[in-house]
């Protein structure tokens, strides 16, 4: 905005927090601008209406999902390190505090608006799918045996969410400490390593 980096991320920090404050409904163009200190003008030049705005914060939370697009499975390094790394990524965001907050605002919002649901669920489709990468992989490797890359995907990102994501969004519990996401992702890799080797 106005050709500043600044200025873009001034405005999606001031929408991030008037959207968690007052949901979108109670939001306005005039209490972001003003909170981003730019103008009204500024502010519609580059965004049509609060909804637009909303997108683009909306986008931003996705985004934070993009490291784990990155990792590709690799045949010649042990099954139960590459899912550490992955299970690091996915509950690093259980600690960022603007990624929760984002969170809870696409959550209040998609319970508000049938319409406003639909169209955030096709965003959340669209990005989840890039986390299928590494289990697409190793499916095909033959590594994950008869269970399909999308539930068992589901099972990982699932059990490390349920103690290190939803209980820091929903019931607003601290973030786990270093021990305790470390053990996490310990026994979260092993107990679906030890699935895998069951089956075989």
């Amino acid at each position: 905005m106005e050709s500043s980096n600044s200025k873009q991320n001034d405005v999606l920090c001031a929408a991030i927090q008037e959207f968690a404050q007052n949901g979108l409904l109670g939001t306005t163009m005039e209490t972001i601008a003003k909170q981003a200190n730019v103008s009204k003008r500024t502010l519609y030049k580059h965004y049509a209406n609060k909804n637009a705005l909303f997108d683009d914060v909306v986008a931003l939370l996705l985004q934070r999902f993009s490291q784990l697009h990155k990792y590709q499975y690799q045949a010649d390094v042990d099954i139960y390190e590459q899912l550490k790394e992955l299970a690091k990524v996915c509950l690093s965001l259980g600690n960022d505090e603007n990624y929760l907050t984002l969170s809870r605002i696409v959550i209040i919002e998609s319970m508000r608006d049938k319409e406003q649901a639909a169209r955030l669920e096709e965003q959340f489709l669209e990005c989840e799918k890039g986390l299928l990468t590494w289990f697409e992989q190793a499916h095909q490797a033959g590594v994950l045996n008869d269970v399909p890359a999308d539930i068992a995907a589901s099972f990982f990102y699932g059990g490390l969410k349920n103690m290190g994501y939803w209980e820091q969004v929903i019931m607003w519990k601290p973030a786990l400490d270093e021990a305790s996401l470390e053990q996490l992702i310990d026994l979260t890799s092993r107990f679906f390593v030890s699935g895998i080797k069951l089956q075989k």
